[in-house]
């Protein structure tokens, strides 16, 4: 990024794959700036604090997640097992395209050290998560099991993406993502 022309969604998207790389605890300001070409203080231009710039970083993974994933389970286009493996592809793609994982997760990680605000998007990224597989499971399971199934799936996509980032090693995620598609007949 040349100087001067950095907008604040770049920073945003620079600072967002430092955080899913390192953590919001091991990301510094510098280490945002120097990533973007610009010094520290021009990031704070933009952001008034690190924990700014995070909780921008965060509703902007939950809006992009929630056009890419979410919103496909709610397309009238398809069956829901269509749409499940649309979802499963999208979240795929998300997770895997860069080293880190899921941001949501590593964050939630550290709750009791979080800002109220990250504690509040993360929640709101994982029950409209929930919301979504639901939704899709419903016709088939009906509310109540689809409410906990949804639930299990993103505790399996999440443990598998842990798992990835530990060993390196994919199939963890395709044997969960064969198992939640395997779901819907």
């Amino acid at each position: 990024m040349s100087k001067g022309h950095t907008t604040k969604e770049q920073i945003i998207w620079k600072a967002y794959q430092l955080f899913r790389e390192r953590g919001y605890y091991n990301t510094s300001m510098a280490d945002i700036g120097q990533a973007c070409g610009l010094l520290k203080g021009s990031i704070y231009h933009h952001f008034a604090s690190k924990e700014v710039l995070m909780e921008e970083v965060l509703k902007a993974v939950y809006n992009s997640f929630k056009q890419q994933v979410f919103d496909v389970a709610f397309q009238a286009m398809g069956t829901p097992k269509e749409r499940l493996e649309k979802m499963m592809q999208a979240i795929e793609q998300t997770y895997f395209q860069e080293q880190g994982g899921c941001i949501m997760g590593q964050t939630g990680a550290h709750v009791p050290s979080n800002p109220a605000a990250f504690t509040s998007i993360i929640q709101q990224f994982f029950s409209a998560w929930k919301q979504a597989f639901a939704h899709v499971f419903t016709p088939q399971y009906g509310i109540e099991d689809s409410q906990r199934l949804a639930w299990q799936a993103i505790q399996e996509i999440e443990g598998a993406v842990t798992l990835y980032c530990i060993f390196f090693d994919k199939s963890f995620f395709i044997s969960t993502r064969q198992r939640i598609e395997g779901m819907l007949a």
